[in-house]
């Protein structure tokens, strides 16, 4: 997601970082992942994929037109396509962030995407107002979330998945993977440390990314240093191999928010 309301506005580091160890996960299973994205957040995102070891995206103009977004991705002919941390509109059309400020003008439609007949479609957020939250009624959105009404993006995807940050949301998934793949496990579970997750935050600062909640670059997701939730790798790798006991319940972690606060981006 692009912070417009930042001191210096950036891509976030909630999404790039997630997106490329997916990326990654996926090359390793055999796959082609495609990364997509626009010019607003294409050097973030392309920083943390050539540090996780994938290839750069495709990098969509800031004048894309919504033809343009579905002729790209129908080019690209995937079998799948999952949005992570992408802000889509609300009921009345308008991509606004966390904190209700608009920012329609510097984000590529990518959401018309996910209406292309015969594709599999799957999403990760984590605040209600990204493409897939249109899974989630409304209502909902609106308890969980301040703005929630507002900011709720409508967009539906086939699956969802839901976390404290996309990041760790795309983590998850990696885990599950693991689970899915045994003899590719041990490849899959030693993307989940916190020194890559680190290294590819690194990456997005470099870039010029900023968190989400505070707008400054640094080591940090929607707020959460990377010390605070270095503890998230363990369970997952624990989940992922199979080998969590069943009267342990994983640490609960969460952003600031739960589902994201004003204070989010």
């Amino acid at each position: 997601m692009h912070i417009a309301w930042a001191p210096r506005p950036a891509a976030e580091t909630d999404g790039p970082v997630g997106t490329a160890v997916l990326a990654r996960a996926l090359a390793l299973l055999g796959g082609v992942p495609v990364v997509l994205t626009d010019a607003w957040c294409g050097p973030v995102v392309d920083a943390c994929l050539a540090a996780a070891g994938c290839g750069p995206a495709v990098v969509l103009p800031g004048t894309a037109t919504e033809d343009d977004v579905r002729t790209a991705v129908a080019a690209l002919d995937p079998a799948a396509l999952v949005a992570v941390e992408r802000l889509g509109p609300n009921r009345s059309g308008r991509v606004l962030t966390m904190r209700a400020v608009d920012i329609t003008a510097s984000t590529a439609p990518l959401h018309v995407a996910f209406d292309l007949p015969g594709l599999a479609t799957g999403a990760v957020g984590d605040g209600g107002n990204e493409i897939g939250m249109g899974n989630v009624p409304l209502e909902v959105v609106a308890g969980a979330v301040r703005h929630g009404a507002e900011i709720a993006c409508r967009t539906a995807v086939g699956s969802l998945v839901v976390a404290g940050t996309s990041n760790w949301g795309c983590y998850g998934l990696v885990a599950a993977l693991a689970r899915a793949v045994p003899d590719r496990a041990g490849a899959l579970l030693a993307l989940l440390t916190p020194d890559l997750d680190t290294a590819l935050l690194a990456a997005a600062s470099a870039a010029g990314g900023i968190d989400g909640v505070t707008g400054e670059p640094g080591l940090s997701v929607d707020g959460v240093a990377v010390a605070d939730y270095a503890d998230l790798f363990d369970d997952l790798v624990r989940l992922g191999s199979g080998a969590w006991q069943t009267d342990r319940a994983p640490t609960p972690h969460r952003s600031p928010s739960g589902c994201g606060p004003a204070a989010c981006g």
